[in-house]
Order: structure tokens, then C-alpha cells, then sequence
């Protein structure tokens, strides 16, 4: 009698599935979110390498500062935008200290293409604009007198 109450249960129409039509529905409405919002993933992306890669110049700037400062010799910051690299040496070295490459997706702008950090703590006034693909742009400004560098994104 167990058998036939089973079989009897089974067979009610108390399966509960989904059908074809509504997995394909499920799927067309997550392709058409991913549609939407990849372009607002890469842009993202790329705001965040840029703000990245400020990061990572202002530190080396500030390094080289410090640097300037415990050696007691000029030092030399060099930004070469054709190359897509950048790189630090000592005045009257002809080796370079550390270079590094700027990433493909952005580009620099800057006054000058040398900026010097002397022993005393202050820096050549310069800013240093970068741009990624998406034409949002971060500045790199140095204090001259004061030293350091400030980073500022356009409000």
C-alpha cells in the first residue's frame, strides 16, 4: 500500500520545474544586465588604473625627495611621454637609478620633462597631468619650497 500512495503523490502535478521559455527568459534578461554594464565596468577599470599609477608616482616623488635629502645630491626626475617611461637618476650620474614604464592607457603632460629634488628638501615647481582613455585626468603638482607632492583630480 506504501508503493501505491508513493506513485500515487508522483504522479499529482506536484512537480514543481522550470520550463524552456523561462530559463530562456532568465537568460536573455542576465545577457541584457551584463550588456548594460560592462562599459561601466571598463571605465571603472580604467579610472582605477590611473588613480593607481598617481598613486604610485607621487610615492616616487616623494622618494626621491627623501632620497635627495640623505644622499646630499641633486636628483633627478625624467619623463620620456614617446617611450611611456620614467626614470630617476643622480645629477652627475650617468646611470639611471630606478625606470619604470607608464601604462599604454595613459598618457602624461608636464611643462617640463625634468624635475629636480635637491638636498635641502625642495623640488622644482611643476604639475604633472595625467590622462587616461576615458579623458579623466589627474594632476601631480610639486610645492617648491615646501616640498612633497599633492595629487589632485579635477572637481
Amino acid at each position: 500500500m506504501e508503493a501505491k500512495a508513493t506513485m500515487t503523490t508522483l504522479g499529482t502535478g506536484n512537480n514543481r520545474s522550470f520550463t524552456f521559455i523561462e530559463l530562456l527568459l532568465v537568460v536573455v534578461l542576465i545577457g541584457v544586465a551584463a550588456g548594460v554594464s560592462i562599459p561601466y565596468f571598463r571605465k571603472t577599470f580604467s579610472d582605477l588604473k590611473l588613480q593607481s599609477f598617481a598613486g604610485d608616482l607621487q610615492t616616487f616623488m616623494n622618494y626621491l625627495r627623501e632620497r635627495s635629502i640623505v644622499d646630499g645630491q641633486i636628483i633627478i626626475l625624467a619623463i620620456d611621454s614617446e617611450k611611456k617611461e620614467y626614470w630617476a637618476q643622480a645629477k652627475d650620474a650617468q646611470d639611471r637609478l630606478k625606470t619604470y614604464r607608464i601604462p599604454p592607457e595613459i598618457s602624461i603632460e608636464s611643462s617640463q620633462k625634468e624635475v629636480f629634488f635637491y638636498p635641502d628638501g625642495t623640488i622644482d615647481k611643476v604639475t604633472i597631468k595625467l590622462l587616461n582613455h576615458n579623458e579623466r585626468a589627474i594632476s601631480l603638482t610639486t610645492e617648491g619650497v615646501f616640498g612633497g607632492v599633492k595629487l589632485q583630480a579635477p572637481g
